[in-house]
């Protein structure tokens, strides 16, 4: 079965040996795998390391069934900025070009977060007669009222207004939709405004399973000013808006004091310089990190830490991160009430946490009680085998890509 892949944004096959591939990604390695032709169309600029990957369209031969179609597109500095707006409609307008030189696919399958792109994908759908799958990820544009300050939700009220008439009607366009969770798929489905059919499903995020046990007890191996008797909490995030620190600079500087406790927190993005000028002298931010690296962090650390903004995008999300720290045994502290905060009370394998204060306090009743430190550890990985495993998530999400196009077809 031929199957297009419409997304921009996740890190490509390309990216280098130890890239850590995302939804799509593992999708089409999967798919490939089973003799599927799959065409992934994104864009030749590295939204995460800003860099571009070709000076020109290309397409590249990942495996004989397997093509990445790349679309070359300026680049930009900032994630919040003039110049992201214009790559990401010049995106659109390119990729778009390539749908009419590429044969026909069976079924698509595109990503909500570029409405542009994915309204393409959709006409291209609708004139061709392929059913196109819409995978609802974020919740655009609800989430910009949660990334700006109070003053200017009121001025973005049109802005706002406008991204939802063209969600609108690109969610009308789309054979099918599946959603995040039950929240998210409900969320494609209003702004598709038609009740939920058959086609229609939710599927989570998945996280792979990777073999940690040749990185474990080898933190100092892979990291500087690490050793293995450091407490040690992850934070495998970002910079950007969509992050809050300020608990976690405060956290950092009440436990300046405990010599073993140590914060690491990876990734880059607008907030980096801010927040490295303000955390405590526990603190570690190495910018961007590979996957050896990433992997030699989490199966050493004792808690993971997801510190985004608690607004509606996460709320009733489990997002990669969630999977991640979960595959690798790490209890979670949370700062967004909702789905993750529910999950984590109910299989006890971490807690919400509303400030520094709680957070800080939280961290040291893991260091001092290693048992429950281990139980709620033995419980995250429990739970993953029950709702993250990336490599039975991906089959579930291929099974019912190659199932939706037989029943489209008949």
């Amino acid at each position: 079965m031929k199957v297009w892949i419409v997304s921009d944004g996740e890190p490509l096959p390309v990216d280098g040996e130890n890239t850590r591939l995302r939804r799509m990604g593992n999708l089409a390695n999967y798919l490939s795998d089973k003799g599927h032709t799959v065409t992934w169309f994104a864009k030749t600029f590295d939204h995460h390391k800003k860099k571009q990957r070709a000076d020109k369209d290309v397409k590249i031969s990942v495996r004989p069934n397997y093509t990445l179609n790349l679309s070359y597109v300026e680049g930009y500095k900032k994630n919040v900025s003039i110049g992201r707006l214009l790559s990401r409609y010049k995106t659109a307008e390119r990729i778009n070009s390539k749908f009419f030189e590429t044969e026909k696919p069976d079924i698509i399958i595109a990503t909500m977060a570029h409405v542009d792109l994915t309204n393409y994908a959709c006409e291209y759908g609708l004139k061709y007669d392929v059913p196109v799958v819409v995978d609802v990820r974020d919740l655009w544009p609800a989430f910009i009222g949660d990334m700006v300050k109070p003053i200017m939700r009121k001025i973005l009220i049109p802005y706002i207004k406008y991204h939802e008439l063209k969600l609108s009607k690109m969610m009308k366009k789309a054979y099918a939709i599946i959603g995040l969770s039950d929240y998210f798929l409900e969320y494609g489905l209003k702004y598709a405004k038609r009740a939920r059919k058959t086609e229609d499903t939710v599927i989570p995020i998945g996280y792979p399973n990777y073999d940690y046990t040749n990185f474990r007890g080898r933190i100092n191996g892979y990291w500087n000013g690490l050793n293995d008797n450091d407490f040690i909490i992850a934070c495998t995030g970002t910079f950007s808006q969509q992050f809050d620190y300020s608990s976690v600079i405060e956290a950092s500087r009440l436990l300046e004091g405990q010599d073993d406790i140590k914060f690491v927190l990876c990734g880059t993005g607008v907030q980096f310089d801010s927040i490295k000028n303000r955390v405590g002298a526990n603190v570690i931010m190495p910018g961007w990190v590979e996957k050896e690296q990433i992997s030699s962090l989490l199966i050493n650390s004792k808690v993971g830490l997801i510190p985004y903004i608690d607004g509606i995008n996460y709320r009733g999300n489990t997002p990669n991160k969630f999977g991640e720290y979960l595959s690798a045994n790490l209890p979670i502290l949370v700062s967004v009430t909702g789905s993750m905060e529910k999950l984590l009370k109910e299989n006890k394998c971490g807690y919400f946490y509303s400030n520094g204060k709680d957070l800080a306090e939280k961290i040291l009743d893991y260091r001092n009680n290693s048992q429950k430190q281990r139980a709620d550890s033995k419980n995250s990985r429990t739970l993953y085998e029950r709702m993250f495993n990336g490599d039975k998530v991906t089959v579930e999400l291929a099974d019912y890509l190659l199932k939706t196009a037989k029943t489209y077809k008949k």
